[in-house]
């Protein structure tokens, strides 16, 4: 399964070495998913990073080694309704490279956690594992 994780899912990772966004990078490898961003989210994680506490740079370096980067995507060929925002790329991306889009973004993908878009599941880190969790 291919996992898209936004910017937010990323520092989150980073910031805390407990919580959901870094459990994902725990059970990947075992649960053969693939962490998966783009060029976009990579450049927003480097221009926050330093706003975090602690050595979010040195964890980075190390997170960062397991993501797989697929390129960005910056249209779609069907029909989208969706507010004008910066994350737009993260969400036409997500929906060309992954099964699943996680992210913490409540401010511009609020609608649409734990739905869906055209197919693509968009959940919060959490929701993802518990559902993953209920399918064991």
């Amino acid at each position: 399964m291919r996992i898209f994780l936004d910017t937010s899912v990323l520092l989150a990772a980073c910031g805390s070495s407990t919580g959901a966004s870094r459990e994902l990078f725990r059970l990947a490898s075992e649960r053969d998913w693939s962490l998966v961003a783009s060029p976009y989210v990579l450049s927003e994680v480097e221009h926050n990073l330093a706003d975090l506490p602690g050595d979010a740079v040195g964890t980075w370096e190390i997170l960062g080694k397991e993501l797989s980067i697929w390129p960005d995507v910056l249209t779609m060929n069907f029909p989208v309704v969706f507010s004008v925002s910066k994350d737009r790329p993260v969400l036409f991306t997500a929906i060309a490279w992954a099964d699943v889009l996680l992210t913490l973004d409540r401010k511009d993908f609020g609608a649409l956690i734990g739905t869906g878009f055209y197919g693509l599941a968009i959940q919060t880190p959490g929701i993802f594992l518990h559902r993953q969790r209920g399918m064991e």
